[in-house]
């Protein structure tokens, strides 16, 4: 049911240690246990499953649970061994894994939702399974009672969610490209603020309470940065992926982040540098370098007698250009262009060679990456998707060897 690939790094690139496989349906989460050589599973085909390494290096399950509906998503905590699974009908279930992760019992089922769970949390510390669910909502319900705390609805479904235990403040994606921040209280909810950037629905949020910095992935194919801590509004662009990104973690050892997208690649970048925002693209009847009318500018089409020109935009300064002023094309990292993008003429000129050095490594892990978890204190990390199948990876050739010095896993 898996295959030992390799025991150890052969390269310095991304190795591929193991490959499980068994399932019947899409892979929709999976997350390694602490401290064992283990994996749990919440697949379409109705399972929960805990895979454990096995002396011949296979993994095979020591536990194999099938419940009524689909599982959607999952939050695992190590320290209680609570693990809470997010379904297609719209419930939470929770259950309590054995010492010996060879059985598990069901505690509670929370009625969620309306429609299929894209995401929740556990909290320990505020004793709440906080849930976002594709009825446009998010929910929040008391572990100790089963009893809903609160609920609010979006415009959209809620696809992502993110918790600072701390603050109680709430971070949830949604397919319209908003991310809406949240302040949780026992029976009620505030909305702090909306962040806007994205240009497609939110996949995938991460949130580093150290640093105060939450970074998203979207169907837009980029990774964006909200510096919430800085109170300043600064926001930094990634691009670096030819798919919607699904998957992400930041490693505050060696201040890097990995984001996964649906063709496989994964991408580790460097957030150590100092980076440039992307600028806010400017609007313009006329093309801001040569005064040539947008197609759209009638008057002055009719004045010069000339055809209205398409509207471009460069990508380093912002300004609206014609397709003639942007015939160059460049990588420009520091501002997160990782791959060739449009640039003015005038903006070319100025990008010197080392300008273009890049900025992150790119990976491919040949399997469609719908979620990734990671264990940095081993250097380990294990994707997922909807092509059935679970991968364990070596990372510590990719990250740097700080990860060796320790983090307490998500």
């Amino acid at each position: 049911m898996a295959a030992e690939i390799h025991s150890r790094p052969q390269s310095s690139r991304l190795v591929l240690l193991n490959k499980i496989e068994g399932h019947s349906d899409g892979v929709n989460a999976a997350v390694l246990i602490p401290k064992e050589d283990g994996v749990i599973t919440v697949s379409e085909d109705r399972t929960i499953r805990v895979w454990l390494k096995r002396d011949s290096g296979q993994y095979w399950p020591s536990i194999y649970h099938t419940v009524s509906s689909p599982c959607s998503c999952m939050s695992y905590h190590h320290e209680s061994r609570r693990i809470f699974i997010g379904q297609d009908n719209g419930a939470v279930v929770e259950f309590l894994i054995s010492e010996d992760f060879n059985k598990m019992n069901h505690v509670k089922t929370y009625p969620a939702h309306q429609n299929r769970v894209s995401d929740l949390i556990f909290s320990l510390e505020s004793q709440w399974v906080i849930s976002t669910g594709h009825d446009k909502s998010i929910s929040w319900m008391s572990t100790q009672s089963g009893s809903m705390l609160g609920r609010h609805s979006f415009g959209s479904w809620a696809s992502c969610l993110q918790y600072d235990k701390d603050t109680q403040h709430a971070f949830v994606g949604d397919h319209s490209g908003q991310i809406t921040l949240l302040k949780l209280d026992e029976q009620t909810c505030s909305v702090i603020t909306t962040l806007k950037g994205h240009e497609g629905s939110v996949g995938v949020l991460y949130w580093d309470p150290v640093q105060r910095w939450l970074f998203s992935g979207a169907s837009d194919h980029s990774v964006i940065m909200w510096d919430i801590g800085g109170r300043q509004g600064r926001t930094l662009l990634l691009q670096g992926h030819h798919e919607k990104v699904q998957a992400l973690r930041y490693l505050p050892l060696t201040r890097q982040l990995v984001s996964c997208s649906a063709d496989g690649g994964i991408t580790v970048w460097n957030m150590e540098t100092t980076r440039e925002e992307a600028p806010q693209w400017q609007e313009s009847d006329s093309c801001q370098k040569c005064e040539q009318p947008f197609f759209w500018n009638i008057k002055q089409m009719w004045d010069s007698k000339t055809l209205g020109l398409r509207q471009h935009h460069c990508r380093k300064c912002g300004k609206a250009i014609c397709g003639k002023c942007s015939s160059k094309r460049s990588t420009y990292p520091i501002m997160g262009f990782e791959f060739q993008v449009r640039m003015c003429d005038d903006c070319y000129d100025t990008i010197k060679e080392e300008d273009r050095t890049p900025l992150a490594t790119f990976h491919e892990g040949k399997h469609n990456i719908g979620h990734m978890d990671m264990d940095p204190s081993r250097g380990l990390m294990v994707t997922c998707g909807s092509d059935r199948v679970v991968k364990i990876w070596d990372m510590t050739q990719v990250v740097g060897s700080s990860v060796a010095a320790g983090f307490s896993p998500r």
